[in-house]
């Protein structure tokens, strides 16, 4: 079975950033759901390649979801939402 990804794009000294992080700490665990992060510091070309202007920046499943900072509910009623895997 697919899991959901879900890539969050943020920058140091950014306090929304830590905010969607520790938003989004319960997910890293999660048996259906795959977390992934991204630093403009160090994954400079990743952003780039997803024109990635404003930090945080949240995708489930290649899909922007939220620009900026979002509270987990918003981010669990989204994911109950979609099919697993799409």
């Amino acid at each position: 079975m697919k899991k959901n990804l879900i890539e969050i794009f943020v920058e140091k000294n950014c306090r929304a950033c830590d905010e969607v992080l520790a938003a989004a700490a319960r997910f890293f665990s999660h048996p259906d759901v795959d977390v992934r992060i991204f630093s403009r510091e160090t994954d400079l070309s990743v952003f780039r390649e997803r024109n990635i202007v404003i930090c945080p920046a949240t995708f489930v499943n290649n899909r922007l979801v939220f620009y900026g900072n979002f509270q987990t509910d918003s981010l669990q009623k989204y994911l109950l939402k979609i099919p697993l895997g799409r």
